[in-house]
Protein backbone atom coordinates (compact mmCIF):
# COMPACT_ATOMS: atom_id res chain seq x y z
CA UNK A 1 0.00 0.00 0.00
CA UNK A 2 1.80 3.05 -1.37
CA UNK A 3 1.93 5.58 2.21
CA UNK A 4 1.44 9.26 2.00
CA UNK A 5 4.88 9.96 2.70
CA UNK A 6 7.67 9.48 -0.60
CA UNK A 7 9.69 7.05 0.73
CA UNK A 8 9.81 3.66 -1.07
CA UNK A 9 9.07 0.61 1.32
CA UNK A 10 10.97 -2.30 0.01
CA UNK A 11 10.82 -5.75 2.24
CA UNK A 12 13.34 -8.55 1.75
CA UNK A 13 11.80 -12.10 2.61
CA UNK A 14 13.16 -15.87 2.46
CA UNK A 15 13.93 -18.64 4.05
CA UNK A 16 16.76 -18.85 6.91
CA UNK A 17 20.13 -19.00 4.96
CA UNK A 18 18.90 -17.51 1.40
CA UNK A 19 21.20 -14.25 1.50
CA UNK A 20 18.51 -12.14 2.95
CA UNK A 21 21.37 -10.73 5.84
CA UNK A 22 23.61 -10.10 2.91
CA UNK A 23 20.88 -8.22 0.35
CA UNK A 24 20.91 -6.38 3.34
CA UNK A 25 23.91 -5.01 3.57
CA UNK A 26 24.22 -4.45 -0.21
CA UNK A 27 21.51 -1.87 0.14
CA UNK A 28 23.43 -0.53 2.97
CA UNK A 29 26.57 0.04 0.78
CA UNK A 30 24.46 1.96 -1.63
CA UNK A 31 23.64 4.26 1.77
CA UNK A 32 20.16 3.15 1.82
CA UNK A 33 18.89 3.18 5.39
CA UNK A 34 17.77 -0.82 6.66
CA UNK A 35 16.56 -2.47 8.74
CA UNK A 36 16.55 -5.72 10.27
CA UNK A 37 13.24 -6.69 11.68
CA UNK A 38 14.49 -9.29 13.61
CA UNK A 39 17.13 -7.15 15.53
CA UNK A 40 13.80 -4.63 15.76
CA UNK A 41 12.19 -7.57 17.38
CA UNK A 42 14.73 -8.50 19.81
CA UNK A 43 14.66 -4.98 21.40
CA UNK A 44 11.11 -4.73 21.68
CA UNK A 45 11.35 -8.21 23.57
CA UNK A 46 14.58 -6.67 26.16
CA UNK A 47 13.79 -7.22 29.85
CA UNK A 48 10.86 -5.09 30.99
CA UNK A 49 8.94 -4.11 28.35
CA UNK A 50 5.77 -4.66 27.40
CA UNK A 51 6.29 -7.55 25.27
CA UNK A 52 8.73 -8.90 27.35
CA UNK A 53 5.93 -9.29 30.02
CA UNK A 54 3.71 -11.08 27.92
CA UNK A 55 6.06 -13.43 26.46
CA UNK A 56 6.88 -14.57 29.81
CA UNK A 57 3.35 -15.10 30.82
CA UNK A 58 2.23 -16.99 27.81
CA UNK A 59 5.32 -19.31 27.93
CA UNK A 60 6.54 -19.12 31.54
CA UNK A 61 9.95 -18.75 33.26
CA UNK A 62 11.93 -21.33 31.78
CA UNK A 63 12.40 -19.47 28.84
CA UNK A 64 14.65 -16.96 31.00
CA UNK A 65 18.42 -16.78 31.92
CA UNK A 66 20.11 -16.57 34.77
CA UNK A 67 20.09 -12.79 34.59
CA UNK A 68 16.23 -12.83 33.92
CA UNK A 69 16.12 -11.97 30.11
CA UNK A 70 15.33 -13.76 27.29
CA UNK A 71 17.03 -17.76 26.69
CA UNK A 72 16.03 -17.17 22.49
CA UNK A 73 17.71 -20.78 22.12
CA UNK A 74 14.70 -22.34 24.30
CA UNK A 75 11.92 -20.12 22.95
CA UNK A 76 13.27 -21.02 19.32
CA UNK A 77 13.28 -24.70 20.42
CA UNK A 78 9.32 -24.25 21.70
CA UNK A 79 8.46 -22.34 18.80
CA UNK A 80 10.10 -25.20 16.07
CA UNK A 81 7.78 -27.80 17.97
CA UNK A 82 4.50 -26.50 17.98
CA UNK A 83 2.50 -23.81 15.13
CA UNK A 84 0.57 -23.32 17.87
CA UNK A 85 2.87 -21.36 20.24
CA UNK A 86 4.98 -19.73 16.97
CA UNK A 87 1.06 -18.10 16.23
CA UNK A 88 1.35 -17.14 19.83
CA UNK A 89 4.55 -15.34 19.88
CA UNK A 90 3.74 -13.29 16.39
CA UNK A 91 0.56 -12.15 18.11
CA UNK A 92 2.86 -10.33 21.06
CA UNK A 93 5.42 -9.41 18.54
CA UNK A 94 4.17 -8.11 15.49
CA UNK A 95 1.65 -5.43 16.39
CA UNK A 96 4.65 -3.62 18.13
CA UNK A 97 6.69 -4.43 15.04
CA UNK A 98 4.00 -3.11 12.94
CA UNK A 99 3.96 0.52 14.97
CA UNK A 100 7.75 0.40 14.99
CA UNK A 101 8.06 0.25 11.07
CA UNK A 102 5.28 2.58 10.72
CA UNK A 103 7.63 5.33 12.98
CA UNK A 104 10.67 4.47 11.29
CA UNK A 105 9.30 5.14 7.93
CA UNK A 106 7.94 8.17 9.12
CA UNK A 107 11.66 9.46 10.21
CA UNK A 108 13.09 8.30 7.11
CA UNK A 109 10.66 10.02 4.96
CA UNK A 110 11.10 13.34 7.40
CA UNK A 111 14.91 13.03 6.76
CA UNK A 112 14.47 12.79 3.43
CA UNK A 113 15.17 9.40 2.10
CA UNK A 114 13.81 7.94 -0.97
CA UNK A 115 14.27 4.03 -0.18
CA UNK A 116 14.52 2.07 2.96
CA UNK A 117 14.76 -1.44 3.13
CA UNK A 118 13.40 -3.50 6.14
CA UNK A 119 14.58 -7.42 5.95
CA UNK A 120 12.46 -10.31 7.54
CA UNK A 121 11.56 -13.31 6.87
CA UNK A 122 7.96 -13.21 7.75
CA UNK A 123 7.33 -10.14 5.34
CA UNK A 124 4.60 -11.49 2.42
CA UNK A 125 1.93 -9.39 0.93
CA UNK A 126 -0.93 -11.25 2.62
CA UNK A 127 0.70 -10.06 6.21
CA UNK A 128 -0.17 -6.42 7.53
CA UNK A 129 3.62 -6.12 7.58
CA UNK A 130 3.26 -6.26 3.37
CA UNK A 131 0.67 -3.57 3.38
CA UNK A 132 3.14 -0.94 4.70
CA UNK A 133 5.77 -1.96 2.09
CA UNK A 134 5.94 -0.43 -1.67
CA UNK A 135 7.93 -3.85 -2.79
CA UNK A 136 8.85 -6.85 -1.89
CA UNK A 137 12.09 -8.89 -2.87
CA UNK A 138 12.06 -12.52 -2.16
CA UNK A 139 15.62 -14.41 -2.11
CA UNK A 140 15.30 -18.01 -2.89
CA UNK A 141 18.24 -21.52 -2.80
CA UNK A 142 17.66 -25.07 -3.12
CA UNK A 143 16.77 -26.63 0.62
CA UNK A 144 20.66 -28.68 0.55
CA UNK A 145 22.12 -25.16 -0.34
CA UNK A 146 20.13 -23.36 2.57
CA UNK A 147 21.14 -26.05 5.26
CA UNK A 148 24.66 -26.21 4.17
CA UNK A 149 24.78 -22.65 4.37
CA UNK A 150 23.15 -22.16 8.00
CA UNK A 151 24.74 -25.26 9.47
CA UNK A 152 28.08 -23.50 8.72
CA UNK A 153 26.49 -19.98 9.89
CA UNK A 154 25.30 -21.32 13.40
CA UNK A 155 26.86 -24.23 13.90
CA UNK A 156 23.86 -26.46 14.37
CA UNK A 157 22.57 -29.95 14.31
CA UNK A 158 21.75 -30.66 10.57
CA UNK A 159 18.38 -32.40 11.71
CA UNK A 160 17.33 -29.28 13.85
CA UNK A 161 18.65 -27.01 10.83
CA UNK A 162 15.60 -29.33 8.81
CA UNK A 163 13.42 -28.79 10.88
CA UNK A 164 13.73 -25.17 11.50
CA UNK A 165 13.31 -24.87 8.03
CA UNK A 166 10.05 -27.07 7.65
CA UNK A 167 8.78 -24.71 10.38
CA UNK A 168 9.10 -22.08 7.42
CA UNK A 169 7.51 -23.97 4.77
CA UNK A 170 4.55 -21.61 4.69
CA UNK A 171 7.70 -18.41 3.61
CA UNK A 172 8.22 -20.57 0.35
CA UNK A 173 4.39 -19.75 -0.76
CA UNK A 174 5.58 -15.80 -0.42
CA UNK A 175 7.55 -16.29 -3.30
CA UNK A 176 4.66 -16.44 -5.71
CA UNK A 177 3.42 -12.86 -4.35
CA UNK A 178 6.84 -10.73 -4.50
CA UNK A 179 7.33 -8.18 -6.57
CA UNK A 180 11.00 -9.71 -7.55
CA UNK A 181 12.82 -13.03 -6.79
CA UNK A 182 16.11 -13.73 -6.93
CA UNK A 183 17.40 -17.42 -6.96
CA UNK A 184 20.74 -16.82 -4.56
CA UNK A 185 22.66 -20.49 -5.46
CA UNK A 186 25.85 -19.10 -6.39
CA UNK A 187 28.14 -16.61 -5.75
CA UNK A 188 28.18 -13.28 -3.72
CA UNK A 189 28.87 -11.04 -6.70
CA UNK A 190 25.98 -12.83 -8.62
CA UNK A 191 23.16 -11.65 -5.87
CA UNK A 192 24.52 -7.95 -5.67
CA UNK A 193 24.58 -7.92 -9.47
CA UNK A 194 20.72 -9.14 -9.44
CA UNK A 195 19.82 -6.49 -6.41
CA UNK A 196 21.78 -3.37 -8.44
CA UNK A 197 18.99 -4.45 -11.10
CA UNK A 198 16.52 -4.09 -9.19
CA UNK A 199 18.25 -1.18 -7.34
CA UNK A 200 17.96 0.80 -10.53
CA UNK A 201 14.38 -0.28 -11.90
CA UNK A 202 13.09 1.16 -8.01
CA UNK A 203 15.44 4.33 -8.43
CA UNK A 204 13.87 5.46 -11.94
Amino acid sequence: MKKKSDIIAIGIAGLMGSGKSEALKFFRSQNIPTVNLDLESRKLTKRGTPCYKKIIRKFGTGILNKNLTINRKKLREIIANSKTKRTELNKIVHPELLAQVKTICKTNSIRGKRIIVFEGALISKKTRMGFLLDKIIFIDAPKEVLVKRIKKRDMLDEQFVIRLLDMQKDIEKNRNTADFIIDNDKTLNKLKIQLRVILDKLSH
